[in-house]
């Protein structure tokens, strides 16, 4: 009987082992993405899931906000070249099913990274800062469409710089 015993005792560990492999639950600001060969197939937020280790994978999307910092090297629409660093939040959209599962961070990234190029070639380099004509106005309210969406909540411009090219022909000694 004490031979039955352990047998059982050791079986009933290694089931719940085996459940425990199965059940994921999301942590606070994020939703639970479960896929199979990188395809979403469903999400779970503030709550647990079930996935299949090796069939399924469960994987970590944001909810709110997401912060993004992003460095920017571009001309300026007068000719200037100059570095942006900026800190975007961005309110990302639910991933959807069906989609292809990308790295949210990733993407925004180089997202934001188009659109601060953009907007620094569409102004002087004396507007980039400014309240009403600058980078911070130019982003803040804007979607960003593409493998991820999401609506850009806020704009810090941390750092402007003007980047100085000696011995360029349009550069004048001084």
């Amino acid at each position: 009987m004490g031979e039955t015993m352990t047998i059982l005792m050791i079986a009933a560990i290694a089931a719940a082992l085996v459940v425990a492999s199965l059940i994921r639950r999301a942590g606070r600001e994020e939703c639970l993405v479960v896929t199979r060969h990188r395809r979403i197939l469903r999400t779970a937020s503030g709550s647990t899931t079930v996935a299949v280790p090796g069939f399924h994978e469960v994987l970590e999307w944001p909810t709110g906000q997401l912060e993004v910092a992003v460095v920017v090297r571009s001309r300026t629409l007068d000719e200037q070249d100059v570095r942006v660093l900026a800190t975007a939040a961005v309110e990302i959209d639910p991933p959807r099913i069906g989609d292809a599962y990308v790295d949210p961070h990733a993407v925004l990234y180089s997202a934001l990274e188009r659109r601060i190029a953009e907007a620094v070639r569409a102004r002087p380099a004396e507007w980039l800062t400014d309240d009403q004509a600058g980078l911070r106005s130019a982003l803040v309210g804007v979607r960003v469409d593409g493998l991820v969406r999401g609506v850009v909540a806020d704009v810090v411009i941390d750092e402007v710089d003007l980047l100085l090219h000696p011995g360029r022909p349009d550069h004048e000694s001084f």
